[in-house]
C-alpha cells in the first residue's frame, strides 16, 4: 500500500533531519545505514531482487567492473539468486546500474533506488565500493552471513541518497605485539573496517612485548623478538611482585602472510599503515640485537608485562643503519604513503647516562629550553631535543624514498619534523598543537578513543586497563568543533579508535572491547556533525548487531543492558538509570530479585530509602534484551551532600574521571557522598588521597548537614592494593559541631588486625559508633594505612626505601 503524500513529505523531513524519529517505525527501520549518509531522503516502495534483474556497467573500468561483481557473487551467494552482469541497459526489466560521473569527492557517491532501478553513480571506485556497502545495510542483516537465507525478504527501500566523508583518514588501530591476533582475525577486521566505511587500517607491529613483522634481513627479529617466555597475570598494578603464567607467547607475520593482508584490504579500499615503535618501546628489538641499545654488553629478555621501559634505542649509526634496513623491506611490504614510527613513551634515562648520547648532543649543539617552544608552550630539556633528531633524521629517509611519517604527539617535543603527521592521543591538545603549527593531525584521544578501557559497570566487566568510556561517550566526540580555528579545520584529516591488546588475550575479547564503540568512530569520521544524533544512531545500531551477529563479531552487549548511576537532582541524590536501547521499557526491583517484564516500570529518577539492592533490565514487548545488571546502594544523612577534603583528592575522584562519565557526572559530590560503593574490580569508583607527613597522614572530611541532624554511626570504605602503593585507613576519628569551629570527638576506632590476603587486593567496610549527638557539622578524620617497603611491597619508582602509602576511599555514609 503505497503512502500518502503527507506521510512521505514526513519521512523526508525525519530523514534528512540529524537525527531519526522513534514513533516513525516504518522509517527508521527501513534505513539503518551506520554511518549516517549526509544527505538521504526516503522514496515509495522498494526495489526487488530477482533472477531477472541486470546489472549493468556500461563504460566502467575493470576495478569498477570487479566491484560490481562482488556485489553478484554475494548477493548468489547469501540469497541463491543470480542477478544478471550486462554490458548494456534493457528497458524491459529492472536494472541496477553503475555510472560513472566526473567531478564527483573522491569516496563520494549517489544512490538512487526506485521500485524499477537502482542507479549507483560515482566518480571514483571507492565511490563505488561505498555505495555498495550502503546499498548491503539497506538489506537484511544476513547478507554479511555465509549461509544462503532463502526467505529473507530480499529487496531495498526506495531512497535517494548523495554522501561523502567528513574526512580523508578514518581509521582503527590494531595492538597485536601484547597478544598476537591470527590471520584469520586480521581479515575479519578488515572486513568490519569496510562494511562501516574506514579507509585505514594501522598495524601497530613492534613493541615490547613482541617484533610481529618477518624481516629477512635481520632474522633475530622473528627468532627471537617475537616470543615471549611468559606474560602478566591479571591487571598489572594488582600483585607485587607481579605473578606470570609461565606460557610462551609468540607469533609473527611472515611477508607473504602481510601481502596477502595488504593486498585483501586493498580490494576493500583500505590503505594498511604499519608502525614500527622508536626509539621507545623497543625491548622486542633489543633482546634480538643488544648492541642497538646504550647498553651493548647488556643481554635483554622480551617482556612479559606492560607499561614503559627505560631501555630505548640508541641513536648512534649501527642503529640508524639497522631501522632504515628494517624500513626499507616494510616499505616493500605496504605501498601506504604513510609509515607510523611511534616516537611515544621514550623515557631518556638511558641517553642521559649514556657517554655517546651526551657526546652526540653536544656535538649537534642541543640545550636545554630557557623559553616555552612555540608550538606546545613547553619547556623541553637537550634529550627531547635528541629524541626529534632521532624523529628527524628517520623523516628524512622515508621522505628520500617518497613516504611521510605519522608519530605519537610526544613526536612534538624539543620541534616536530618537518613533514610529519601527528597522532593526537594524549588528549586533544597535541593534534590542536600540530594543527596550529601547519601539521597534518589525525585525532585518537584517549578519553573518548581507546577502546582497551571499561565500557559498562567494571564489576560485571572483563579485565581492562582502566578508566570508563561508554558507547555514549565515544559516539559524543567532535574532532573539529565549529568553533576551531581555520587552520585546525584544515590540518586535522581524520579520526581513529586504538585498541591496545594488553588484556585482550583472545580474538572473542578484541571483538568485545573494539565493537560497538568503533562504529561510532566510523560514524565520526564519516558522518558530518551536523547529521550526527545520538538517539538516531542507537536506533540504527539495532541493525548493526544483527550484522555483526552475521559476521560472528561478538561485540560488547552493553547496549542491551541497563546501565545504573546516581545523581543530584535539586539537592537530592536519586538513583537513575539508562538504557542504549531505543524504546525499551526499563523495569527494575530493589530487594535483589531478578527483575521480569512485570516489575516495577523505571519512568524517571527516583528517590530510596535504607539500603538497597537495586537490580534492573531492559525490556522489549515482554522479552528482556540483555542481562540483567545491579547495584547496591545506600541512602544516609549525607548521601548527595557536597563536602571537602583536606587534602585534596588525586588522580582518582570517584563518579567523574575527566568526562568519561557519560550518563552525567554528579559534579557536587565526586564520589564519597553518591550512595556507592567501591570494588576491587576496578580503581574507577575510588577517591585517591596522597597522605605524608605535610597533611599529618590524615584525611579530613567535612560535611555541612545545613540543619542539626542526630548522628550515631559513620562508615566508611578503603582499599588494600600495596603494589599501588594503597593500604587502608588504620583508624578513624568522628567529630561534630554546631557552628562549625568549635569541634568535639563523638567516636573514634582503630584497625590494627586486619586480615590481608596473600595476594591481590581487597576492599574494607568499616563502622565508628558515635555517642547520639544533634549536629549540623561533621568531620571524619582517617588515619593513613601506614609505610610500604619500595621495591619489595610495590614497584620501585623512586629511589627512598620506605614510601608513605595512599589512601582511597569510597562512599563515607553517616547515619
Amino acid at each position: 500500500m503505497k503512502k500518502g503524500l503527507s506521510s512521505l513529505l514526513l519521512a523526508s523531513l525525519l530523514l534528512t533531519s540529524p537525527g531519526c524519529q522513534q514513533n516513525q517505525k516504518e522509517v527508521v527501520n527501513e534505513y539503518n545505514v551506520v554511518p549516517m549518509p549526509n544527505q538521504m531522503t526516503p522514496q515509495e516502495g522498494r526495489f526487488q531482487l530477482s533472477n531477472k534483474v541486470s546489472v549493468v556497467t556500461a563504460g566502467c573500468t575493470p576495478e569498477v567492473q570487479a566491484i560490481a561483481d562482488s556485489l553478484i557473487a554475494r548477493i548468489q551467494l547469501i540469497s541463491g539468486i543470480s542477478l544478471q552482469a550486462s554490458p548494456q541497459e534493457n528497458a524491459e526489466q529492472p536494472d541496477i546500474r553503475f555510472v560513472t560521473i566526473d567531478g564527483m569527492p573522491e569516496e563520494g557517491y549517489k544512490l538512487s533506488i526506485a521500485p524499477d532501478e537502482i542507479t549507483l553513480s560515482a566518480s571514483h571506485p571507492n565511490g563505488f565500493f561505498y555505495g555498495v556497502q550502503t546499498m548491503y545495510q539497506l538489506l537484511p542483516p544476513a547478507i554479511y552471513g555465509k549461509e544462503t537465507v532463502k526467505r529473507a525478504d530480499w529487496s531495498l527501500p526506495a531512497v535517494e541518497i548523495e554522501d561523502a566523508p567528513r574526512f580523508p583518514y578514518r581509521g582503527l588501530m590494531l595492538d597485536v605485539c601484547r597478544h598476537f591476533s591470527t590471520t584469520d582475525y586480521i581479515y575479519k577486521f578488515i572486513d568490519m573496517l569496510a562494511m562501516h566505511k574506514m579507509n585505514t587500517f594501522h598495524w601497530h607491529l613492534t613493541d615490547d612485548q613482541g617484533w610481529r613483522i618477518e624481516i629477512k634481513k635481520y632474522p633475530k627479529l622473528q627468532e627471537v623478538g617475537s616470543k615471549r617466555k611468559e606474560t602478566l597475570i591479571d591487571y598489572y598494578y594488582v600483585n607485587w611482585p607481579q605473578i606470570f603464567d609461565g606460557k610462551e607467547h609468540g607469533g609473527y607475520y611472515t611477508q607473504e602472510q602481510i601481502k596477502d593482508i595488504v593486498a585483501y584490504a586493498a580490494s576493500k579500499y583500505i590503505t594498511v599503515i604499519p608502525e614500527i615503535e622508536m626509539p621507545g618501546h623497543a625491548i622486542a628489538a633489543l633482546a634480538s640485537y643488544p648492541e642497538l641499545s646504550c647498553r651493548p654488553d647488556t643481554t635483554y629478555e622480551v617482556t612479559g608485562t606492560w607499561g614503559v621501559f627505560e631501555e630505548v634505542f640508541c641513536p648512534k649509526e649501527e642503529t640508524f643503519q639497522f631501522l632504515e634496513g628494517v624500513l626499507d623491506e616494510v616499505m616493500e611490504l605496504f605501498p601506504s604513503s604513510y609509515i607510523h614510527i611511534g616516537g611515544d613513551e621514550c623515557p631518556k634515562d638511558a641517553w642521559i647516562n649514556c657517554a655517546h648520547c651526551q657526546a652526540l648532543i653536544r656535538k649537534l649543539g642541543l640545550k636545554d629550553d630557557t623559553t616555552p617552544n612555540a608550538v606546545d608552550g613547553k619547556k623541553h630539556t637537550k634529550e627531547e631535543k635528541l629524541q626529534s633528531y632521532f624523529i628527524t633524521r628517520m623523516e628524512k629517509y622515508l621522505n628520500s624514498k617518497g613516504r611521510n611519517i605519522i608519530g605519537w604527539d610526544e613526536i612534538l617535543e624539543g620541534g616536530l619534523a618537518p613533514n610529519a603527521t601527528v597522532m593526537s592521543w594524549r588528549g586533544v591538545q597535541g593534534g590542536l598543537n600540530a594543527a596550529k603549527a601547519g601539521h597534518d593531525a589525525i585525532m585518537t584521544p584517549s578519553p573518548y578513543a581507546y577502546l582497551d578501557q571499561y565500557q559498562e559497570e567494571p564489576e560485571t566487566a572483563p579485565t581492562t586497563i582502566g578508566g570508563y568510556q561508554t558507547l555514549k561517550k565515544t559516539y559524543s566526540y567532535n574532532p573539529v568543533p565549529d568553533d576551531s580555528e581555520e587552520l585546525v579545520k584544515k590540518h586535522i584529516i581524520g579520526v581513529q579508535g586504538n585498541i591496545w591488546n594488553e588484556y585482550m588475550q583472545n580474538d572473542e575479547r578484541r571483538d568485545y572491547q573494539a565493537f560497538p564503540r568503533a562504529v561510532a568512530i566510523a560514524e565520526t569520521g564519516w558522518t558530518q556533525n551536523n547529521r550526527k544524533n545520538w538517539d538516531c544512531f542507537r536506533s540504527r545500531m539495532v541493525e548493526d548487531f544483527e550484522r555483526m551477529d552475521a559476521m560472528n563479531v561478538k561485540a560488547c552487549r552493553n547496549f542491551f543492558d541497563v546501565n545504573i548511576n546516581t545523581h543530584v537532582y535539586d539537592g537530592t541524590l536519586k538513583a537513575v538509570l539508562e538504557t542504549f536501547y531505543p524504546d525499551a521499557e526499563i523495569r527494575y526491583t530493589t530487594d535483589g530479585s531478578a527483575p521480569t517484564a512485570k516489575s516495577d516500570l523505571y519512568t524517571e529518577p527516583f528517590i530510596w530509602e535504607g539500603s538497597i539492592d537495586l537490580q534492573a533490565a531492559a525490556f522489549k514487548d515482554g522479552k528482556m534484551l540483555g542481562k540483567v545488571n545491579g547495584k547496591k546502594l545506600y541512602a544516609n544523612l549525607i548521601a548527595g551532600k557536597q563536602y571537602t577534603t583536606v587534602p585534596p583528592c588525586g588522580w582518582m575522584n570517584g563518579d567523574i574521571i575527566g568526562e568519561n562519565d557519560v550518563l552525567g557526572a554528579d559534579t557536587t559530590t565526586l564520589g564519597l557522598t553518591n550512595g556507592k560503593r567501591g570494588n576491587i574490580a576496578s580503581f574507577t569508583p575510588w577517591v585517591a588521597f596522597s597522605l605524608n607527613e605535610k597533611n599529618n597522614n590524615e584525611l579530613v572530611f567535612s560535611v555541612d548537614m545545613e540543619k542539626p541532624v542526630t548522628i550515631s554511626k559513620v562508615t566508611f570504605g578503603t582499599f588494600y592494593n600495596p603494589a599501588f602503593r594503597v593500604l587502608p585507613a588504620s583508624a578513624a576519628r568522628v567529630e561534630v559541631s554546631n557552628d562549625g569551629k568549635e569541634f568535639k570527638e563523638i567516636g573514634q576506632a582503630s584497625y590494627t588486625t586486619r586480615e590481608y590476603p596473600e595476594h591481590g587486593r581487597k576492599m574494607f567496610t568499616d563502622t565508628v559508633e558515635c555517642t547520639p549527638t544533634e549536629a549540623r557539622y561533621i568531620k571524619v578524620t582517617l588515619k593513613s594505612g601506614g609505610t610500604l617497603r619500595n621495591g619489595i611491597d610495590c614497584r620501585k619508582d623512586t629511589p627512598e626505601d620506605i614510601v608513605p602509602s595512599d589512601l582511597y576511599v569510597d562512599e563515607i555514609e553517616v547515619y
